[in-house]
């Protein structure tokens, strides 16, 4: 069968008419479901488009053409291993100490695959002749329906909204006849094209009015896109499109099918197929600010707040001007506790959208929380203000009015109390509370000493794991324990349901030290900072010292992971590929990390595209930053002196019983 059979269309030159050829096939074979038809489809596609560009080439200048085969795809590793013979082979790393071992800079450039020409751009001011202003209604919507079709196939062009305005101003849109049967088939036209800005929906509703015909439309599309077209237009959710204008080596449009097919699952509860159209989406593009928002709303409706978390945190690095991102953050913060960083978020929010009331709620309850009650209650009060039907603004100033009430109501038996009291004070015998005062009175000033130092142990105990572990204290017995018993990992599902800053214990196979170091220049950088550079550049700044860490990548599973080791372990993944090690799991930092490895491999023409795993890493050699921490021995030689200053204060409990029976 040939490619244009496979594609469904006639033979063309025309790049657009190809991709939608593709995105339309792509429907029906499905990665997951027939991998072969979807590999035939694919090599079909890369085919067809090399054909075009042989097609514009100079006939004189034309060569042979060459059959390049299609990339390696991230659903097919999820079912193959990656062949030996493709790995790439590395340079082996070099002990630090020998200078003249290390390996200089590659000077190999990579040969760039050439670029898919991007369509020439439609002309829509183009004067209309004479022929076609005799057009009947039918006629002219037919062109009119043309014009969307090659606009929405070219997505560079589908994007921007001068384009569509321009189409709106079509002779057809003018004519009362035509405008009407356009209106009726534009719908069902957007229910199958449907991946445009947010900008173009409501520029498209300005026109035809849909809000305004919403019970209407219901009777005559499917409950989904109704539902994903009434969440453009009142803005309850939007994905932008703009991040992809440069990305000419990126597959749009299956990205943007599965992240709204995700969308759409996430819609309706089916958290199955949401995960598994955020895996594909995932892999085609990770970096995609709307993709990462719905994998942190997956997260949060499936429980896994801890997920979630990071989810949200890696989100607001990757777009500081996120509100929904800090909002997300902010409950998450409250819901574990963390109140003062739940209301620097929301303050971070209210300075960019002082009317967002939702923003306002999260405050007040973080005031709540920090038992700051006027504060909350002036919170509460605006709410109010604008919204006196806020039924949760009310149960909140309720909670803070049960405090005030408490301190200033008089006990209800007080009176019998005093009876009771001055009954003992008759018969000699002081009360229960005079008794227990007289034994703190006297145990305090027994062991006042004791006291205080026990309450320095432990603020030093805690500040200690504040600064250094980053845990509450319901962490620290979990860190103890993982300190001696790491979690076992083999998939990166695994590693992703692990908590950051946990030890892990992993194997890599086909792994490959990429000839990157982590470096640290104490003279460039007082406060200790770490920089990701080549071995050569290192060698060159005379870097190299017992803190140089060793960038390698390695699969995890089906997935390239990163890993920094010391020389060592680097050394043994060259000689044999594979490893079994511990590290610490940890957030890729911003800055020059992910970019410096992610060069590297292009440089070295890895084929890690789509399957590296880009938000964390695992630490195997202790950073500069770490260095002088002790870890959990430090906390438990504190935990024992602790525990022997509290056998001696429990044994003069005793002691002060026997001293106030002769007081």
């Amino acid at each position: 069968m040939g490619i244009w059979e496979i594609l469904g269309i006639e033979p063309t030159d025309n790049p657009a008419q190809i991709k939608k050829a593709y995105a339309k096939k792509l429907k029906v074979h499905n990665p997951e479901v027939d991998p072969e038809g979807f590999q035939r489809l694919r090599e079909a596609y890369d085919l067809a488009l090399k054909f075009t560009r042989n097609n514009k080439r100079d006939p004189e200048t034309q060569e042979e053409p060459i059959h390049l085969q299609p990339p390696r795809r991230l659903y097919e590793q999820w079912h193959s291993e990656p062949a030996e013979e493709e790995q790439p082979s590395y340079d082996p790393p070099q002990r630090l100490t020998l200078f003249d071992r290390f390996l200089e800079e590659p000077t190999q450039e990579v040969v760039s695959q050439e670029e898919i020409p991007i369509p020439k751009r439609y002309d829509f001011t183009e004067n209309v002749d004479h022929s076609e202003r005799s057009m009947n209604p039918d006629d002219m919507v037919e062109r009119f329906f043309r014009r969307t079709q090659e606009l929405y196939d070219n997505y560079h062009e589908r994007i921007q909204l001068e384009n569509w305005r321009e189409l709106l101003n079509d002779e057809a849109m003018w004519n009362v006849g035509c405008h009407q049967l356009i209106d009726t088939r534009f719908l069902h036209f957007l229910e199958e094209h449907y991946h445009l800005p947010h900008e173009v929906w409501m520029l498209l509703d300005s026109h035809f009015q849909w809000r305004e015909k919403s019970e209407k439309l219901a009777s005559q599309l499917s409950g989904r896109f109704v539902s994903y077209l009434n969440g453009q237009l009142n803005q309850i959710f939007t994905l932008r499109y703009h991040s992809f204008e440069n990305r000419d080596d990126l597959d749009i449009e299956a990205f943007l099918e599965w992240r709204s097919d995700a969308l759409f699952a996430l819609m309706e509860n089916d958290w199955e197929t949401a995960q598994s159209y955020l895996a594909k989406a995932h892999a085609l593009y990770a970096l995609d600010p709307d993709l990462i928002r719905l994998q942190g709303e997956y997260f949060l409706r499936t429980g896994n707040r801890n997920r979630a978390f990071h989810t949200f945190d890696q989100l607001i690095r990757l777009d500081p001007d996120n509100i929904d991102a800090y909002l997300y953050r902010a409950r998450l913060f409250l819901e574990k506790g963390d109140a003062t960083d739940a209301i620097k978020d929301c303050e971070e929010i209210l300075t960019r959208m002082p009317e967002l009331w939702d923003a306002r709620s999260l405050l007040g309850k973080g005031y709540l929380q920090l038992g700051e009650w006027e504060k909350a209650q002036k919170v509460f009060q605006e709410i109010l203000s604008h919204n006196p039907s806020d039924i949760d603004a009310k149960i909140c100033l309720t909670q803070i009015h049960s405090p005030f009430n408490r301190m200033t109501e008089p006990p209800a038996s007080k009176q019998a109390k005093a009876v009771r009291r001055k009954n003992l004070q008759t018969l000699g015998l002081p009360g229960r509370l005079a008794r227990f005062k007289q034994f703190f009175a006297l145990y305090t000033r027994r062991n006042i000493w004791t006291i205080i130092f026990l309450l320095l142990l432990h603020y030093a105990m805690f500040a200690v794991v504040s600064m250094k572990l980053d845990m509450t204290s319901e962490q620290m017995f979990d860190s103890l324990v993982n300190k001696y018993k790491p979690v076992q990992i083999k998939t990166v599902e695994e590693m992703k349901q692990t908590p950051l800053g946990y030890q892990v214990e992993f194997t890599l196979t086909k792994a490959s030290y990429i000839n990157m170091l982590r470096v640290y220049d104490k003279e460039k950088y007082p406060e200790p900072k770490a920089e990701f550079i080549p071995a050569a550049k290192a060698k060159e700044r005379d870097l190299l010292n017992s803190e140089t860490g060793y960038v390698n990548v390695g699969y995890l599973g089906q997935q390239l992971i990163i890993v920094i080791t010391d020389y060592d372990h680097a050394k043994e993944i060259h000689d044999k590929q594979s490893i079994t090690m511990r590290g610490t799991l940890k957030a890729v930092p911003d800055g020059e990390m992910l970019p410096g490895i992610v060069n590297a491999l292009e440089k070295r023409k890895h084929p890690y595209q789509s399957i590296l795993v880009t938000d964390t890493y695992i630490n195997a050699k202790p950073d500069l930053e770490e260095k002088g921490w002790t870890g959990s021995w430090l906390l438990g030689i504190l935990a024992m002196i602790a525990m022997l200053y509290y056998i001696r204060i429990i044994r003069e409990f005793p002691k002060t019983r026997k001293a106030l029976t002769f007081h």
